[in-house]
């Protein structure tokens, strides 16, 4: 082999050589690239892994703010209804409308007139007759009223008593007038609507004085 020959050879092999070298970088760059892009993918993996953590505890604390705010808004609206419900029950009535709702036991201390004043006190609207100043009823109509209840006539003095606790029962919403030699008994219309929504109609009676008048 001649000396330029093994020359070319020397030469070549030293090319190889470097061809090696830069291929052991190139390889040993892609190596740390792969490492390193291998790192950002298991920060991002934990950071995911972070935010789906954080997700969920959000969530919960939403599902709980949200029973939260169903729950007062739930308190609030029982509290209205309540205050509501205390207004109509605490809402200023009149002494014949308180005596209207006494109960049996206290019915049962009533004076003989007091009772016959809350027994038509009752039934006001089926008794009266409307009139441009609310209802009116009138000494017949009571003592016709009365008849029927209790089965006899009674005298002029108690059928005037009972329009005397009407007219005291009732204060302002109710009065006495006499027209024409008749006295009357004028209930308001708001009077009358209080009555009427306090108790049932004692239908049997009233049907007796419809048919006598």
């Amino acid at each position: 082999m001649t000396e330029s020959t093994i020359e070319d050879l020397a030469a070549r092999i030293d090319k190889l050589e470097d061809h090696v070298d830069a291929l052991e970088t190139d390889n040993q760059q892609l190596e740390d690239t792969v490492e390193a892009q291998a790192a950002t993918i298991e920060s991002q993996r934990e950071r995911l892994t972070q935010y789906k953590t954080r997700v969920q505890e959000l969530e919960t604390k939403l599902d709980s703010a949200t029973d939260h705010r169903k729950h007062l808004q739930q308190r609030l609206h029982a509290l209205e209804s309540e205050d509501t419900t205390n207004t109509e029950v605490n809402k200023p009535t009149s002494p014949l409308h308180q005596l209207i709702r006494l109960p049996p036991k206290a019915v049962s201390k009533l004076t003989a007139n007091q009772e016959r004043a809350r027994f038509i006190a009752k039934d006001i609207k089926e008794y009266a007759t409307k009139v441009p100043a609310g209802f009116a009823l009138d000494s017949s109509t009571i003592r016709t009223v009365l008849h029927a209840k209790e089965g006899r006539t009674p005298h002029t003095q108690t059928v005037s008593r009972v329009m005397d606790f009407l007219d005291d029962f009732g204060k302002e919403s109710v009065k006495i007038v006499k027209r024409r030699g008749t006295k009357r008994v004028i209930f308001t219309e708001h009077a009358v609507s209080e009555l009427a929504g306090t108790s049932p109609t004692s239908r049997s009676i009233t049907d007796v004085v419809m048919g006598w008048r």
